[in-house]
């Protein structure tokens, strides 16, 4: 795990990281207007990366809460809209902190997992342009978004660790 923060190309700054539990993370919904989900979708020691149609990057399925919406919901339309995975239930594991470029902001992100058993069948569209099973111990390429690589590895550590305790 690289030491935080951390910054992308276009100096957005992963700044805090902090391993939850499913109903911290709700409780955390309830209080603050956490504006984001992503999803850290694992099968086989691998992490579902797609690449954005409009970054043009490797990066986690997520996205912005549309009005109404718990994080929790959008994490789940965001990785079927994005990727075609449906009819799973995301387990809340993470809240991280970012100081975000255009516009300036300071944000709050809720990272949800879900483990597969078998590979799904995953659909390119207009914001997926394709997918690929990252392996979290890799190195990170140029063309991925390091905060989204950085975000999977904490997810796949701190999960492992919550669970031998």
């Amino acid at each position: 795990m690289a030491p935080l923060p951390i910054r992308d190309r276009a100096g957005n700054t992963l700044v805090a990281f902090r391993v939850v539990t499913d109903v911290e993370l709700e409780r955390l919904d309830d209080q603050v207007a956490v504006p984001a989900a992503v999803v850290v979708v694992e099968h086989a020691g691998g992490v579902l990366m797609m690449f954005d149609s409009w970054r043009k990057q490797w990066e986690l399925p997520g996205g912005a809460r549309e009005p109404g919406e718990t994080s929790r919901q959008a994490a789940v339309r965001e990785l079927r809209e994005e990727t075609g995975i449906h009819g799973v239930e995301p387990e809340g594991v993470a809240v991280a902190e970012f100081d975000l470029t255009n516009p300036d902001r300071h944000e709050l992100l809720a990272i949800y997992r879900v483990r597969l058993q078998a590979v799904p069948r995953l659909l390119v569209n207009d914001e997926a342009l394709g997918f690929l099973w990252w392996p979290p111990p890799n190195p990170v390429g140029e063309d991925m978004n390091p905060l989204d690589a950085e975000i999977a590895r904490r997810v796949i550590r701190g999960v492992v660790l919550r669970q031998q305790v």
